[in-house]
């Protein structure tokens, strides 16, 4: 039960105190940005969350960055609705809309639904600048704050850091 109160903090610690780089934050965040723009419910949705767990990017950055732009997203379904009712009325693009909703998973990808549409587009639009900014954020504030953080007891002990090297002392780690 604690440990379950004691994610959110160690997960934000997990974030600042990581041994990821810059661009590996930054890509957590710009698809936790996708993620969380993304109604939730269909195929775009699941591959994101699949792309977030998968590839090599910090998984924390990214569901802390998913969870703010949830909220984020619920705001913007109007703006999302009206610009996906625009990209589905367009006529050349017709035929294509109607071949992948024929396809086996075609309807559940759920590009016929203008919210989903518009929020995968917008989401695209997106990605780079969510991407360069968090890339910044990072680099400027990572290193500094990690260096603070390292100071406390508390946060070695969220990070598991003291339970490891109470391991390393004692002569339990593999390989000795």
């Amino acid at each position: 039960m604690l440990s379950l109160l004691l994610r959110p903090l160690r997960q934000t610690v997990g974030v600042l105190m990581a041994n990821d780089s810059p661009r590996q934050v930054a890509a957590g965040a710009a698809l936790g940005m996708m993620l969380g723009l993304a109604p939730k419910g269909n195929l775009v949705a699941v591959a994101l969350g699949v792309l977030l767990f998968s590839l090599r990017v910090n998984k924390p950055a990214g569901l802390a960055t998913a969870s703010l732009f949830s909220w984020i997203g619920l705001a913007c379904d109007p703006f999302f609705h009206r610009l996906g009712a625009k990209l589905l009325r367009i006529e050349g693009l017709q035929t294509h809309y109607a071949w992948l909703y024929e396809q086996p998973l075609g309807p559940w990808i759920g590009f016929n639904n203008t919210v989903v549409l518009g929020a995968l587009v917008t989401g695209l639009y997106l990605a780079y600048p969510c991407y360069l900014l968090a890339h910044l954020v990072a680099a400027k504030l990572q290193p500094p704050v990690a260096k603070w953080l390292m100071r406390y007891r508390v946060a070695r002990a969220l990070m598991g850091i003291d339970f490891t090297s109470r391991l390393g002392a004692a002569g339990l780690e593999g390989g000795s």
